[in-house]
């Protein structure tokens, strides 16, 4: 099968070229900057029709990860790439024939535990822009999809390399500025890069006209759900970093999180308000539906997880 990835560059897009190759497809991916993958790297913007198009003539599939991650970046800017850019990939994705587009269960995020729920409506319609856009995007792809499209909300995906969830952990904890809304006692559920990498493969496979993993979302976990502090506690003994990051009441951090992202001078504020309730309550989901349907289930455990965490922290040190 001849695919198409964009946002190759990115933690999960590598590890799905690398898989995708290892199989046997071939694999272009698409993104600004190389990839570092085994796959053919086409170096464009996500907005423009025209580059992605040209990148996907002659294939079978498109798997859509590109997405402009960053808790304050502007909306005009969050707007063209996330739910544009989305819509440039589903375009390239109808001359192809198969559409797998990578979205996020904060999509379905109302302030709200998510206690062992499954793949809610993706109605987001709050302030943060990240959210708020991606929402938007599914739903567009929901409506506007011409050909057989799954929909994948991998949940806090993590591994080694990553800078986004680990980069940001441990170097807040290095500098003594990492702290936990109501002492990380919120039940979290997560997925290391290779199980999130094998379910997008897998949904790529059930990507085809009556199959039931078409026309629905399906949120992507390692099903192991842990209290956030003992998540961060392995995240930093991984790194060997000794501190121990301090707790702060919820509502507290809520309300410094809204501060933040309001005089933080750049896109990354340390807190924002959404940031912090998502920190402060359960987000764990049932995952029976999602392997029944794609017949996956994951293969690295979060201990395992932490042991590779931990040789690639060793080998970069």
């Amino acid at each position: 099968m001849k695919v198409l990835v964009t946002g190759g560059s990115s933690l999960l897009g590598r590890a799905v070229a690398d898989l995708l190759i290892a199989r046997g497809d071939n694999v272009t991916c698409f993104q600004r900057r190389p990839s570092s993958s085994l796959a053919n790297d086409v170096l464009g913007d996500i907005r423009d029709r025209d580059s992605l198009m040209a990148a996907s003539e002659g294939g079978d599939a498109v798997i859509h990860l590109a997405a402009l991650v960053a808790p304050k970046a502007s909306w005009t800017d969050m707007e063209a790439i996330n739910i544009g850019g989305t819509r440039n990939a589903l375009a390239a994705a109808t001359s192809s024939g198969r559409f797998v587009h990578i979205s996020s269960p904060s999509v379905a995020f109302h302030d709200e535990p998510s206690v062992g729920s499954g793949a809610l409506s993706a109605d987001y319609r709050g302030h943060d822009g990240y959210t708020r856009s991606k929402a938007l995007a599914e739903q567009m792809v929901s409506v506007e999809t011409t050909v057989p499209t799954v929909i994948i909300r991998p949940h806090l995906i993590w591994g080694p390399g990553d800078t986004q969830l680990i980069g940001r952990i441990v170097d807040r904890a290095r500098a003594g500025r990492l702290a936990l809304p109501d002492g990380g006692r919120a039940l979290v559920d997560t997925t290391y890069v290779d199980d999130a990498a094998s379910a997008i493969v897998a949904a790529l496979d059930h990507c085809v006209a009556g199959d039931e993993a078409t026309g629905r979302p399906l949120v992507v976990t390692g099903g192991e759900p842990r209290p956030l502090r003992d998540l961060v506690s392995s995240i930093l003994q991984a790194a060997d970093v000794a501190r121990t990051p301090r707790s702060i009441p919820a509502p507290l951090a809520a309300a410094l999180g809204s501060v933040l992202e309001r005089l933080w001078p750049g896109s990354e504020p340390p807190l924002t308000h959404f940031a912090a309730r998502q920190l402060s309550v359960a987000h764990w989901f049932d995952q029976r539906e999602t392997r029944r349907i794609l017949r996956w289930a994951p293969t690295v455990g979060l201990d395992e997880g932490f042991v590779r965490l931990r040789e690639h922290f060793k080998t970069h040190a």
